[in-house]
């Protein structure tokens, strides 16, 4: 299946398919059925019969779309306005099928010799009455899909293959067809002076040195507002020696996702180009073992000049964190910190794999990122902020704070609160995506469209 590229304005040789609801005249031996199609060859058309119009939605017509690229037994030529209801706009349409087919039709990184054939089928979209809103529309959904996608196919590379310096060095070498980025790569040498101790123990264990990867946007340099995305990139989290269980090590790939999805939507920002300053920190390390790995009641000197007691190495997601979102606010100069991080297995047990939690410390920052969410069809629940989460963290006897808290709960809450000690008091969303990242090993990686319509 190949991606969709255009919007056709013109009928091709492919059967036209069109949406048809109970309330329409429906052409004999149409199947009354949700979401199955009826062909009528001779005609050259397809309908798919959609029950009550009113009762459609965005989201029907995404899975619908992601599902028929799978499926689809032959090429179709689809009637946008067909979809079109009073509830539903044509550029909620032109959305929901552009991201739909394209999410599923993208070729992500895959080794395998003997695969299920792929459907050779091909889809296109067909819109004979076009305003330049609806090709702004389209375009926008293009260039946000590609981002997701480039995201995607990060997440699912084997370990193997995707280690910290090969990660710096692929967004490094990708970002620079976009001149209105500016890309810095800060190597082992230049992070140890920055004083990042906290990203620096958990590298202790790796054959790969760490890197931090500063990506900016100027869109206004007369303003001084700047929001700055730092992403959690651990591109293997074995757990050091508070080491994982086998069957929870599985997946740990993907652990970078928080840094990819920063990333990516700083690519769809350049493409996209927003008057506001918009930068993106991505803190990258693996987290393994060897003879000098970071040991359970190490304490180390945080960028921010605070001091921690790693009580359990597998809590290293904060870690890094911490002194990416201090350079953001100090070097940076953050007005707002956003961090995008697989943080918490806390936060599958409270929300599952349907809702990202989103921590914020100002209702106008909630605001924000729940409009950009709702615009983006991304589903977020609100979590809280509360000194209480972090009062078992603070009772270290040789440090200001523990990593974790091993009292058992509301684990990616007193997470959140670790976070907030190294943002110099500077607004703050965190957004936990452990449970909505990657669903069943299949790299879903949400937030990507979030994080860039909050820029736009």
């Amino acid at each position: 299946m190949e991606l969709i590229k255009t919007i056709e304005k013109e009928r091709n040789s492919f059967p036209l398919l069109k949406a048809i609801y109970s309330n329409d005249l429906l052409p004999k031996f149409c199947i009354k059925e949700k979401g199955k199609i009826t062909e009528y060859l001779v005609k050259n058309e397809a309908y798919v019969y959609l029950d009550k119009s009113d009762e459609l939605t965005y989201e029907y017509i995404y899975e619908f779309a992601k599902s028929l690229t799978l499926q689809c037994p032959r090429n179709y030529q689809i009637d946008l306005s067909s979809f079109v209801t009073k509830n539903l706009s044509i550029n909620e349409v032109i959305d929901a099928f552009v991201k739909g087919i394209n999410f599923e039709a993208y070729k992500i990184y895959n080794l395998k010799t003997f695969t299920k054939t792929e459907n050779p089928n091909t889809l296109s979209i067909f819109l004979e009455n076009q305003t330049e809103e609806n090709i702004a529309v389209f375009k926008k959904a293009l260039t946000i899909i590609d981002a997701q996608n480039f995201a995607r196919n990060l997440g699912i590379t084997p370990p193997n293959e995707l280690n910290s310096e090969k990660l710096a060095e692929i967004i490094k070498k990708d970002f620079r067809k976009y001149k209105n980025l500016k890309v810095k790569v800060l190597d082992k040498i230049q992070i140890e002076k920055l004083g990042m101790d906290l990203l620096l123990s958990v590298n202790k264990g790796s054959v790969y040195e760490p890197r931090v990867v500063i990506i900016e946007y100027k869109g206004d340099p007369k303003s001084s507002e700047k929001t700055v995305y730092v992403g959690k990139g651990i591109t293997f989290d074995s757990g050091g020696y508070s080491l994982k269980p086998p069957k929870f090590m599985l997946g740990m790939k993907y652990d970078m996702s928080g840094s990819a999805i920063v990333a990516s939507a700083m690519k769809a920002i350049a493409q996209l180009k927003p008057k506001k300053n918009i930068s993106a920190i991505m803190c990258i390390t693996d987290n393994r073992i060897n003879g000098d790995a970071s040991l359970p009641d190490s304490v180390y000197t945080s960028m921010s000049g605070k001091t921690v007691e790693v009580n359990n190495t597998d809590a290293e997601g904060r870690l890094v964190l911490a002194d990416g979102l201090y350079y953001g606010a100090t070097i940076l100069k953050a007005s707002r910190l956003v961090d995008v991080a697989t943080l918490t297995g806390a936060i599958v047990r409270t929300l599952g794999e349907t809702y990202t939690g989103i921590w914020a410390t100002t209702d106008k920052a909630w605001e924000d990122i729940k409009k950009a969410s709702k615009i983006q069809h991304e589903l977020i629940w609100r979590m809280p902020f509360d000194e209480e989460y972090e009062e078992f963290m603070r009772g270290s006897l040789v440090a200001d704070l523990k990593n974790t808290d091993y009292t058992g709960n509301a684990g990616s809450c007193s997470a959140a609160m670790f976070l907030r000690e190294f943002t110099n008091n500077v607004e703050y969303i965190h957004c936990d995506v452990a449970g909505t990242n990657d669903i069943n090993e299949k790299p879903m990686f949400a937030m990507v469209k979030t994080l860039i319509e909050m820029a736009l």
